[in-house]
């Protein structure tokens, strides 16, 4: 593979992020029906939510591989490498097909002038690399809300509401009934949903839409249920109860009592989707799964963990599970945070959590400065370090941080991206963090 070649074509491709977000199918659809609608014709589950999309999509894709099906999935974002959200058989697509499908939608692209965004460039990408790869299902993540998400061209017969609270509010509104409405519009004519949302108003809204579209809902607590029963640090075991099924003592690598919620979906609509299946390959589907930068535990003494919490509702979640989960008497956070987020909440969650912070700015300009992530922390009188970067952060972290003690890096997934560089270099160079790795 010409690496040269591979990120000419990279470049192109960011150098779309110029034209920004632009909800809306127009685009999508041009392209797709040039090249045949490689969306079409292949079974499909769609996931939308404020959180938790990811981790579910990946627990999904994990179940069907083991079961035997040929699985592409489709999230976003990246944190290393854009090829991350392009993924069959959970291999990430090559270099070479990577290459050559972005220089044949980019011809498109010019052919039919279209104005198309990163985003939906990448969404025919991933389409088109299925139909090359013959998958036989693809999990898709929605990007950003749901209906005029780029994503919602496809015909999914199972889809997934995994929780809805407040996030991107620039383009999806503050009323929380209106971003229920957002995300639920993923849910197809006679289809089927499964759906975690506890408030009734808002649960209200997504099933007045499923009724009118003739598709099923299954609510997670309600037609199925699932009961954590035991955590170790980095897996946990639950309980999955429906009326059909009683699947007891299950085994995922992933803390935090959302992710047993995440699984508890998951598990619903994977069962659904395959119909008939073996107990032993869906427990192994579940002990199999791989997903990074959420509530992940890279070293230990002093515990070190990434997580991409980056809205209200995450690094509340984030922060009460990091207290379940683990045991220690001292609290740095590493954090650096987008502009548009929830800021001041934010800060005032984490307050209470950590003891001493270390403010970073990443992706400028979007993100916020240290300067005034410091100042926001002053305010609930917490010692603060403004760093120039996570790495010197996590440097700084290092050299303060005891045994005993536990390094948080969160707020955004470009916070998390830099710390997983870091921690990548520092093993290369046989200098890790710790002696002691995560336990296995």
């Amino acid at each position: 593979m010409n690496d040269s070649r591979y990120r000419e074509a990279l470049d192109y491709l960011y150098s779309l992020t110029h034209s920004g977000i632009k909800l809306g199918l127009q685009n999508t659809s041009q392209l797709l029906e040039y090249f045949g609608n490689p969306h079409l014709g292949v079974r499909t589950i769609h996931i939308a939510g404020t959180n938790g999309k990811g981790s579910t999509a990946a627990i999904i894709e994990s179940i069907l591989r083991t079961a035997g099906l040929k699985t592409g999935l489709y999230t976003s974002p990246h944190l290393l490498d854009f090829r991350e959200r392009i993924q069959v058989n959970r291999s990430l697509v090559d270099k070479q097909s990577a290459t050559d499908l972005i220089i044949k939608i980019k011809a498109a692209v010019e052919k039919l002038n279209i104005p198309v965004t990163f985003f939906e460039f990448g969404t025919v990408l991933a389409f088109l690399y299925f139909k090359e790869q013959q998958t036989d299902v693809n999990i898709l993540e929605v990007g950003l809300g749901g209906r005029l998400d780029a994503t919602n061209l496809c015909q999914a017969e199972i889809s997934l509401i995994t929780s809805i609270s407040r996030d991107h509010t620039e383009y999806l509104g503050d009323d929380l009934k209106q971003i229920a409405f957002e995300k639920a519009s993923i849910i197809k004519e006679s289809g089927t949903v499964f759906a975690h949302i506890p408030d009734k108003e808002i649960f209200n809204v997504v099933n007045s839409l499923a009724q009118s579209r003739n598709a099923s809902i299954d609510r997670l607590n309600h037609e199925f249920q699932v009961a954590q029963i035991e955590r170790n640090e980095g897996c946990q075991t639950f309980d999955f109860i429906s009326k059909e099924t009683q699947l007891k003592g299950l085994k995922l690598p992933l803390i935090g009592q959302f992710q047993a919620q995440n699984a508890g979906l998951a598990l619903a609509a994977s069962l659904t989707f395959l119909g008939e299946w073996d107990e032993r390959k869906i427990r192994k589907g579940l002990e199999d799964v791989r997903w990074e930068g959420r509530l992940e535990v890279v070293a230990n003494h002093p515990t070190v963990v990434l997580d991409c919490a980056h809205n209200e509702a995450s690094v509340r979640n984030m922060t009460a599970e990091l207290c379940k989960n683990i045991t220690f008497k001292r609290c740095l956070v590493v954090i650096g945070l987008m502009k548009d987020k929830e800021v001041e909440k934010i800060i005032e969650i984490l307050s209470q959590f950590g003891d001493f912070f270390f403010t970073v700015q990443v992706n400028p300009p979007r993100g916020e400065t240290a300067e005034k992530l410091r100042g926001k922390l002053e305010k609930y009188n917490k010692p603060v370090q403004v760093s120039e970067s996570v790495s010197s952060a996590l440097q700084a972290a290092k050299n303060i941080a005891k045994p005993d003690d536990l390094v948080c890096i969160t707020g955004s997934i470009f916070t998390v991206a830099e710390a997983k560089n870091y921690f990548q270099n520092e093993k290369s160079l046989s200098n890790p963090w710790d002696s002691a790795q995560p336990d296995k």
